[in-house]
């Protein structure tokens, strides 16, 4: 590729993504002066894009060198490589999240097997299993963006990034509301519907114009919303626990899921007791809400590996190795009160 082809692709791609690391002159001279063969070559990677990745590198070098601070280059900052992955610890960490997804699997089918349908448990686990399944896919185009960053990458990511958020707000919309009720089977299938049309719809309006800003504020909006209906729903609970302690504390129903928990809460250093477990939710919401903060307050890389990004992704993977347990937690403790030979007790 001539000298003058690689700089006008780099000036269009500029035209979107224009950070203070594009426009200075030292960067633009290194592109018009890159030659492929002289610089390290990536076997996953374009001549254009090593050039761009070698430029990145060496302007980074010689700033630093300087004390000069590191700056963005197309809206991302100049990560090492390393064995070809554009973004390794963020890609590492989206594999993470993909692996505890995967694994809650198969006790969330367990327990859809186990249960009838009676009072609507079978069709409330299989609200987990979208959920989980949506998730998988969703960590798995996170994990393909983070090791090579390309406009089809990008949008997997995206558009499987707010499926998740969807399928999140769903099942607590379907635990909250009672949706799962053979009585309201269909109020689901509209809220279904519904969901079904939103995503459609917010999928092809980036498509038709990709504004980052309309996405961010439709991923908050939502991503708010669930986690206070998450938050209120274990509150709720945690009343209904408190209540109610003697007959939960005692059900060996509920004992070998509240081992479970308290022996993953461990991991967080917390000795906690087993009346603290309604609270789950409301903990897990909040290690989400840190990351979000470290979303907002993003920061050079150390070393050039993790980021603020990186580290979002890294405390994501808490909440999911704990999360699907306390819903099966959630779902037996319903039961208690829903068996027909107790008075029953609605956890909304």
């Amino acid at each position: 590729m001539k000298k003058k082809n690689l700089l006008f692709l780099f000036s269009l791609t500029s035209l979107t993504l224009a950070s203070i690391g594009d426009n200075l002159p030292e960067f633009q001279n290194c592109l018009t002066d890159c030659d492929c063969q002289t610089i390290p070559q990536s076997i996953f990677w374009s001549c254009l894009a090593n050039c761009n990745y070698f430029c990145q590198q060496h302007i980074t070098n010689i700033r630093e060198a300087q004390g000069d601070p590191t700056v963005q280059f197309y809206g991302k900052w100049p990560f090492i490589r390393v064995f070809g992955f554009q973004e390794f610890f963020s890609t590492i960490f989206s594999l993470m999240n993909l692996y505890v997804n995967y694994k809650n699997i198969t006790p969330i089918f367990r327990q859809y097997r186990r249960n009838d349908n009676i009072y609507g448990y079978k069709t409330m686990y299989l609200q987990y299993l979208g959920l989980l399944i949506v998730s998988c896919v969703g960590w798995g185009f996170s994990a393909m963006f983070h090791f090579k960053d390309t406009k089809i990458t990008e949008t997997l990511d995206y558009f499987g990034a707010f499926a998740i958020v969807l399928s999140n707000l769903n099942v607590i919309v379907v635990r909250v509301f009672h949706l799962f009720a053979p009585s309201r089977s269909i109020i689901l299938l509209f809220w279904h519907v519904l969901l079904i049309m939103f995503y459609i719809t917010h999928v092809t309006m980036l498509k038709m114009d990709w504004d980052y800003g309309y996405n961010t504020t439709v991923n908050i909006i939502v991503g708010v919303s669930t986690m206070v209906l998450w938050c209120v729903h274990s509150w709720t609970v945690y009343g209904t626990y408190s209540k109610n302690y003697i007959v939960c504390n005692n059900s060996i129903q509920l004992l070998p899921h509240e081992t479970k928990l308290l022996h993953k809460l461990t991991y967080l250093s917390m000795s906690a007791k087993s009346s603290l477990i309604p609270l789950i939710p409301i903990l897990n919401n909040l290690i989400l809400v840190c990351g979000i903060m470290l979303e907002l307050n993003d920061f050079p890389p150390w070393g050039r590996l993790i980021d603020a990004h990186a580290l979002w992704h890294l405390l994501t993977v808490y909440p999911s190795f704990i999360w699907f347990d306390w819903n099966i937690w959630d779902v037996e403790m319903m039961k208690i009160f829903n068996d027909g030979t107790k008075k029953k007790i609605e956890l909304m």
